[in-house]
Parts: C-alpha cells; structure tokens; sequence
C-alpha cells in the first residue's frame, strides 16, 4: 500500500506546478497526486484545472478575496454534474479567459497552485506559447507526463468511439478503422514532437514522470484512500493489454509495427531539416 503520508518520489520542492501532456496521458491523475503530496507541505493549494481551456473557465468559477488569495470551484447541479452558469455562453469566454488571467496574475505569490496544460488542446483562449509564458513568470514550475505512444492512440481512439473519457472502465469491443486510425497516428505524432519542443524552449528544464508509474501509485491505494487523494477518482478505462477490446488487434498491431515506425522515421527527417 502506498503511504500517502510521504512526499511523492520526484522532487518537490515547491509550491506551484504545471501539468503538462497531452489527452489521454495521464495528466489529471498527476495533478491529483501533486495536490495531495504539495498539500503536505504547504497549506491551501487550489487547482486551476485545464488552465488553457475556456470550457474550464465556462464552467468553474474563479474567484479572489481581499487579501488576493485564489479559490477554485466548478459549477454543478444537484446530482453533482457540471453545469454552464445561465448568464455565460459563446461570445463571452474571451472576456472570461482574460479574467482569469487577471486573478492569477494578482494572487498572492506564495499561495501554492496547481493547474493542466494540454499540448493538443484546441478549444483555448489563450496560444500555447502565451500560456506557458504566463504560468513561468507566475513561478509555475513544469511537469511533463510521458505515456506510450501506442497506448496513447487506443485509449484515444476508444474515447472518441465511445464517447467515455473522465471515469469508469470503457468496456466496448471495437472494430478499428484502420485509415482513419493513420490519420490519428500522423496528426498526433506531429503535433506532439511540435508542441514539445515549443514547451521545452520557452520553460527549459522540467520534471518527467511516465504513466506506467503513475498506475502504479494508484494501483496501490485503497477506496479510501483514493477519495482523500483525490476526490473522485478516475478509474483507469481499459485493460492494460488494449487489444483485448479491438475485434482487427491484428490488423492494429500491423500498423504500429510498421506504419508508425516508418512515419516516424520519415517525419524527423522533414522536422529535422526545417530546423
């Protein structure tokens, strides 16, 4: 069992960190367990959630008191559901978007704060560039969640078939769509090896954690101990065999055992000379 009494096993020293990663890499099991480790040491961390993303803001709200200190909350009906405050919708979330960047910038400096970055979101009010600008000046320091790329694809896949991507297992048998499975394959992979470097040259050094540890951790934890980590927790979707639930697993395996090395192959070359 593991003793959540004790720091988690990469060095935190302080007092505000930044989760970044893509979909489906385990970026919010991370941040729940830096919450906790981080609340050991210091007291009052508020998570800011996927601070890029304006359907975060649309649906939380973000408030600062007297003495600029942040406190985070998502909006919810009786059973617990998110739900989008009557008076917001589309044209608005600019204006929210850069109130949240206001409050956080005035927060006190020494209340510690945690918060996500996805390097494949889209739906943002902020640039990638912008945001991990802002989060450094604000002394986030970065956290870099590293997953199997394989594995990263089908969990993917199965939460865009099944529409199933926060919590419990995914237990669906599906049949692959090869074609459409390469697109995912090329577009991802470009898009992270962009991303990455974008985030590596603007923050520099940052920690790296990989998925499989992650697991591991939670692997460990009792029910009760999972609600005082982390609320409510989110169960891991698939097996840790994927192909389990794919009907063609033949047909998937064949392209990651030779589309994808040979598209990765080819690409690093075209990103390698446009350096």
């Amino acid at each position: 069992m593991l003793n959540l009494t004790e720091p988690l096993p990469w060095n935190l020293t302080h007092h505000r960190y930044c989760v970044v990663g893509v979909a489906r890499s385990g970026t919010q099991l991370t941040e729940a367990l830096l919450n906790y480790s981080i609340g050991k040491k210091f007291d009052g961390v508020v998570t800011l959630e996927d601070f890029m993303n304006f359907n975060t803001a649309y649906f939380a709200n973000l408030d600062i008191d007297e003495n600029n200190k942040l406190s985070f909350k998502m909006v919810t009906d009786a059973d617990g559901k998110l739900k989008m405050a009557a008076n917001r919708n589309v044209e608005q979330l600019p204006a929210l978007g850069k109130d949240w960047i206001d409050k956080v910038s005035r927060a006190d400096p020494t209340q510690p704060l945690t918060c996500r970055i996805f390097l494949d979101d889209r739906l943002t009010f902020i640039s990638l560039v912008d945001g991990l600008e802002f989060l450094k000046k604000q002394n986030f320091k970065f956290v870099y969640v590293n997953r199997n790329f394989e594995h990263k694809i089908l969990s993917s896949y199965f939460a865009k078939k099944t529409m199933i991507f926060r919590s419990g297992k995914n237990s669906a048998v599906l049949d692959v769509d090869i074609p459409e499975l390469k697109t995912m394959i090329l577009g991802r992979y470009l898009m992270e090896e962009h991303n990455k470097r974008v985030m590596t040259n603007i923050v520099g050094s940052h920690i790296v954690v990989e998925y499989d540890e992650l697991t591991s951790m939670a692997a460990h934890l009792d029910e009760t101990e999972k609600k005082l980590a982390f609320g409510i927790f989110n169960e891991k979707q698939l097996p840790l065999d994927p192909y389990e639930q794919i009907a063609n697993s033949d047909e998937v395996k064949e392209v990651f055992a030779t589309f994808y090395p040979n598209m990765v192959n080819l690409s690093s070359q075209l990103l390698g000379a446009n350096r």
